[in-house]
């Protein structure tokens, strides 16, 4: 949602208090990268250069832009048009997760949506009018639990990173919203060309997984699987979780992902440690009754292990290398929040509505909102309100006002 002149003005007023008494300094050679601004959409503008770091915060204290971001690619004319003569030099690789992106069930209760079509709306998060079917405007906000849940496949990528490629030059940013970015700077990456990083890619988030490649065939017989001793990266890791499920996995568990009738489900199950030396060797245990139930029932359960598994990484960021992104300690306009640099070694204890906050020194505001969910800022809980005029402490009001939820007072 897109905020009035007055919002705007009341935003960059907090910004140029802030970049007055806060440094920025990027983690890159700031003379080597491209900048862009908005201040209306997250980039009205690019092909920005600075000398240096001083440069660049003396431009953030005069124009206060609402989004700042930077290139993931260093240039020996960051500042060129066309794009061809800024001469690429290289890129970092980037992987951001989106709390929009995945599909948790707190989104049921903070979202909500509502149709241009025919009028109808309601709470959740549709694709299409539940009247005519049409597509619908979704009002997308973020709490704990979906933040909690791109932070979990961050750390399940960072892990994938360190243990499959070995790759050192890791570091995690808050994006200053809805998600993380994850950021490898390393010289052996810097120059790959762009089909070598989408391969990456494809095999980080499961892309198209090609089942057979991996070693899971079904003869016509038996549903065929490498032997965990030589299972390597998503092999192992999709054998892995059938081996969690085989040693402690429910009844109730396997009867929600395969379906088959419990009594069927209580036989197949008797002899896990059978199962489980069947798995070692190579084998996924044959099911009960003719060959094909087998196939029918592993290729359900590596569904369903695929779509827990994959990562939701987001294909636009991770796969341009032109890309601009938030830069870092930098202050997010629609939240309020820092787009915040994280240390490796603890930054699982980062909790984004407490942490990232850049205003909490600023004096309250009276605000009238709109419309909002529950949400959480700091230590201030503000329940679900309509059409409702209140004094917010300053991360509050900045909060929604930058959201587009409410209008200054």
């Amino acid at each position: 949602m897109g905020i009035g002149q007055n919002e705007s003005l009341w935003l960059k007023g907090l910004l140029r208090k802030y970049y007055a008494s806060h440094l920025v300094n990027p983690p890159y050679d700031v003379s080597k990268r491209e900048f862009g601004f908005g201040n209306i959409k997250k980039i009205d503008a690019r092909h920005v250069g600075f000398d240096d770091v001083q440069e660049m915060n003396q431009y953030l204290r005069n124009n206060t832009p609402l989004y700042f971001s930077g290139s993931i690619s260093e240039y020996a004319l960051p500042a060129a048009q066309p794009m061809e003569k800024k001469q690429w030099l290289g890129s970092d690789l980037i992987y951001e997760f989106d709390a929009d992106d995945l599909q948790t069930d707190c989104k049921q209760v903070h979202d909500s949506w509502k149709c241009p079509h025919c009028g109808a709306q309601g709470k959740g998060h549709l694709l299409k009018c539940t009247t005519c079917g049409k597509g619908v405007e979704l009002d997308e906000w973020t709490c704990d639990v979906c933040l909690h849940a791109t932070k979990e496949k961050t750390k399940q990528l960072i892990r994938i990173l360190q243990d499959d490629f070995q790759f050192t030059g890791l570091s995690v940013n808050f994006s200053g919203s809805k998600g993380y970015h994850v950021h490898v700077r390393q010289k052996e990456i810097f120059s790959l060309p762009k089909h070598a990083r989408i391969e990456l890619m494809d095999y980080l988030s499961m892309h198209e997984l090609d089942w057979p490649s991996l070693g899971f065939v079904f003869d016509g017989k038996q549903y065929r699987c490498p032997p965990f001793v030589h299972a390597k990266g998503n092999a192992q890791r999709v054998l892995q979780e059938i081996l969690r499920m085989i040693e402690a996995g429910t009844e109730e568990e396997w009867f929600r992902l395969t379906g088959m009738p419990m009594r069927a489900l209580k036989t197949f199950l008797e002899n896990r440690q059978r199962m489980y030396n069947e798995l070692q060797h190579g084998t996924l245990p044959a099911v009960p009754g003719k060959s094909a139930k087998t196939e029918l029932f592993w290729t359900g359960i590596l569904h369903s292990i695929h779509e827990q598994l994959r990562l939701p990484i987001d294909r636009s960021t991770s796969g341009d290398i032109y890309k601009l992104l938030r830069v870092p300690d930098t202050v997010h306009g629609s939240t309020g929040f820092l787009a915040k640099s994280l240390d490796l070694a603890d930054w699982e204890q980062f909790d984004p509505f407490s942490d990232a906050i850049a205003f909490a020194a600023e004096k309250e505001r009276k605000i009238f909102v709109h419309e909002t969910p529950r949400i959480r800022v700091g230590q201030e809980v503000i329940e679900p309100l309509h059409e409702q005029e209140l004094v917010a402490s300053a991360p509050v009001a900045a909060f929604l006002v930058g959201w587009g939820a409410a209008e200054i007072r």
